[in-house]
């Protein structure tokens, strides 16, 4: 190695000194909050897990009406671009008639809380309506991002079981909860839809005991098989209840939009902003208006029914497809178009089968992995399949493997639970 030194000339340098020895890493503390949640696991098109349920085919959405819209958006004036303390007003007008023309759900624009996503609007609800140590009733099998919101403020989570009903209701004499999150049009996992009867239960406890029932009003757009009852938050004003609803733009366009919405009481529109920014994510004008203008010229609501028709033709697949399957049934009491709940042969160890889904390329869940609370289990008896990432025609073909893939492990191939 050659050094020049100036006027001292050109030298030759000694070897180079041996890098320093890398300093040991310091383990690093996470909190309980971190180390209790489960690390995400997304399915999709392009991901190779077929069947993953909770996802929509992006690929359906008018792609030329989207980047239209972002175009048109992106014309915004200056005085939309900074740091904004509500929704852009357009926004909250389109999906106020969405909530009315859609769900017989009339409301104030000014009502409407605009969100990223859904698991934030259910963070929102619980900083506005409950104290740390308020009881929460939360759908056992449902959405576990709800339970995890909820504790993640120092909530507690009570898991409440589903029939065939919906959420079961409670028993006479039984202390009513701070909060209920029910997903009472489509019931997540499962599909039921919450009965009449446990609605006007729900509704009138809510009423005589200020519990503020959260609905969270999942994939209403996609029953399949029928037309979709109006909001639970339509009884509200008739009833006296408070109810609260979340909707998300992640299956009415796709989940990268990140615009959802809270429809809060009269008159707390205010806080929930106040709250909203002590949670954090802000606005996003650019995508809020992109949204407001597919929902005004009508793009939203067309691609709602050709994505329903394309659907419903990959859940009439599947049936087809499950009839002719050695260790697999449709679930009885499973409805909607873009999920279904499937029954197995025989009880399989779950993390058997959970590894075997994975090598064989498929996003399906165990029902159980659904359940809120309670101790971690050990045999799988259903699973939750997804129709929003596998073509009609790829899937007669691939539920054909998954059928092979159960039927060989419930021949004992599976190993000890």
């Amino acid at each position: 190695l050659v050094v020049a030194q100036g006027r001292r000339g050109t030298r030759v340098a000694g070897p180079p000194a041996a890098p320093a020895r890398p300093a040991r890493p310091v383990p690093v503390r996470l909190s309980g909050r971190a180390t209790g949640l489960d690390p995400p696991r997304r399915g999709g098109r392009g991901t190779g897990r077929d069947f993953a349920p909770g996802e929509p085919d992006a690929t359906l959405f008018p792609e030329r009406a989207w980047r239209c819209a972002l175009e048109r958006a992106s014309r915004l004036p200056p005085t939309e671009l900074g740091y904004r303390d509500g929704p852009l007003p357009a926004l909250r007008e389109g999906v106020a008639r969405w909530l009315a023309a859609r769900r017989s759900l009339v409301v104030d624009p000014e009502r409407i809380v605009v969100t990223s996503g859904t698991r934030q609007s259910l963070a929102l609800a619980a900083m506005l309506f409950a104290d740390a140590g308020d009881r929460v009733w939360v759908e056992s099998p449902g959405y576990t991002g709800a339970a995890d919101a909820f504790a993640a403020l120092g909530l507690e989570v009570i898991a409440r079981a589903v029939d065939g009903a919906g959420l079961v209701p409670p028993a006479a004499g039984e202390r009513a909860p701070a909060m209920i999150y029910t997903t009472p049009c489509f019931q997540y996992p499962t599909g039921v839809t919450l009965s009449a009867e446990r609605r006007a239960t729900l509704l009138a406890l809510s009423a005589r005991c200020a519990t503020v029932l959260l609905e969270d009003d999942y994939d209403s757009e996609f029953r399949g098989d029928d037309e979709p009852r109006p909001a639970l938050g339509a009884a509200a004003g008739a009833t006296g209840a408070t109810v609260l609803t979340a909707g998300t733009c992640s299956k009415l366009a796709f989940p990268a939009a990140r615009v959802a919405w809270l429809v809060v009481p009269p008159g707390c529109a205010e806080r929930a902003e106040a709250c909203l920014r002590t949670l954090g994510g802000g606005h996003a004008p650019v995508a809020q208006a992109a949204i407001a203008a597919l929902l005004d010229d009508g793009t939203l609501a067309r691609h709602v029914q050709r994505s329903r028709a394309v659907y419903r033709r990959r859940r009439e697949v599947l049936v087809e497809a499950i009839g002719s399957a050695r260790a697999l049934a449709l679930a009885p009491g499973s409805a909607g178009s873009l999920s279904a709940v499937i029954a197995l042969e025989r009880p399989l160890p779950i993390g058997a089968l959970e590894v075997a889904l994975g090598a064989g390329g498929f996003g399906a869940r165990p029902l159980e992995r659904f359940a809120v609370g309670g101790s971690a289990p050990r045999r799988c008896r259903h699973l939750v399949l997804g129709l929003g990432d596998v073509d009609a025609l790829a899937i007669p073909t691939r539920l054909a493997a998954l059928d092979a893939l159960v039927a060989t492990l419930a021949g004992g191939r599976a190993g000890a639970p």
